[in-house]
């Protein structure tokens, strides 16, 4: 029979579980997913990325991971940060995700989605940071949309 071994004076008592840390006092890299509402809420005002329609504009998220952009994949049923968006008609982001292949839809449409959406949320970050009217700012990101359609042959 096995000899149980307790330590001089007994066990500890089992400590008791602390609050979640919160996500705010946490790195950037730490918080998971990064939401911005009011981003989404500009995408949506845009003419779409492959079309040029103004028609049904969703917000899509790029889930392909990219080294060169620092672009990690969020995981399997993880939806990436609302940085990692673009413009696309319902129509076209439906063939986005029916595809079944994210990167050959946009090799396939000549468009590097994770460069636009940089360029996207940093210029929609500054503006909106230094206070610009939304039709300013809807304007200069229509400006990106119009010049990454042009460098497709769109």
């Amino acid at each position: 029979m096995a000899m149980r071994i307790e330590p001089e004076g007994g066990w500890p008592p089992i400590p008791q579980k602390t609050a979640r840390p919160d996500r705010a006092r946490k790195p950037v890299k730490e918080r998971g997913r990064q939401e911005d509402a009011a981003h989404l809420a500009l995408i949506r005002k845009l003419p779409c990325l492959i079309t040029g329609s103004r028609e049904r504009i969703e917000a899509a998220h790029i889930r392909m991971s990219d080294a060169a952009m620092g672009k990690r994949n969020a995981g399997i049923g993880a939806k990436p940060s609302d940085c990692w968006t673009v413009p696309l008609s319902a129509e076209m982001h439906r063939e986005q995700h029916a595809d079944g292949n994210e990167r050959w839809f946009w090799e396939r449409h000549g468009v590097n989605p994770l460069r636009v959406a940089e360029r996207l949320y940093d210029l929609s970050e500054a503006l909106r940071g230094l206070g610009r009217p939304e039709a300013e700012i809807v304007q200069a990101l229509t400006a990106i949309v119009n010049k990454a359609r042009a460098e497709a042959g769109k």
